[in-house]
């Protein structure tokens, strides 16, 4: 009966099952914008090949290469906004108390939340026209646009799943349900907290040396 206790409360502790999942699909769309990036350096390399070795033309390789960059870039937006990868200015948020720092950090959120809401919105009429009559690109490769023009609205769908999330678990943070050391947006940007990674394993390892204690030479070091 007290282990069933114990488990319930560190049940309670961790993020809902919906911010897991849009993470989870935050982490897929990070490696398929790593697939692209290496699909179009594969395809760069080729159209270089095909046309300084072999003297040929190129017809679909630069297109195509284009279209996995635009995939890179929105596709994997969301992965960025996971893992704090995009540019922030946050000197002034992080000298604050942490309560009032992740109330500003969610307000923050929620501006962002509807520009990107907008953007989709846009982008979707955009690949909508596209899709309904046909549009392709005006070149001999004529690629079907509504295919690159769907990139966009979902990429924004994706980091609209992200900011809700983020937003929903804020709003747990302060309302005592997860602690605010789970909290994603407590995280600050990859070189903060990788600087803090850093700072915690070295404080680690000084513990783990203790008082008095020494470390043994290694074998064939000894003073002759």
């Amino acid at each position: 009966m007290s282990t069933v206790a114990q488990a319930a409360p560190e049940q309670e502790q961790r993020p809902p099952a919906v911010v897991r999942w849009v993470g989870w699909l935050c982490e897929a769309s990070g490696w398929l914008s790593a697939l692209a990036l290496v699909a179009a350096t594969l395809i760069t390399t080729h159209a270089v090949i095909t046309r300084y070795f072999f003297r040929q033309p190129t017809v679909w390789q630069t297109e195509s290469t284009i279209y996995l960059l635009m995939l890179v870039t929105f596709i994997g937006a969301a992965y960025g906004l996971k893992h704090h990868a995009h540019v922030g200015v946050d000197l002034l948020v992080n000298a604050i108390p942490e309560r009032p720092q992740l109330i500003a950090r969610i307000v923050n959120a929620v501006l962002c939340l509807g520009v990107v809401l907008v953007v989709m919105v846009t982008s979707y009429l955009n690949w909508q026209e596209a899709y309904l009559y046909d549009f392709r690109s005006a070149t001999a490769f004529r690629f079907p646009l509504w295919i690159a023009y769907a990139i966009l609205p979902l990429g924004m769908l994706f980091v609209a799943l992200q900011l809700l999330a983020m937003i929903l678990e804020g709003v747990l943070g302060l309302t005592g349900r997860i602690p605010l050391t789970s909290v994603t947006m407590m995280a600050g940007t990859s070189e903060l907290a990788q600087v803090r990674a850093d700072l915690e394993l070295e404080a680690a390892l000084h513990e783990d040396e203790g008082p008095g204690r020494t470390t043994k030479p290694a074998p064939g070091r000894e003073d002759r």
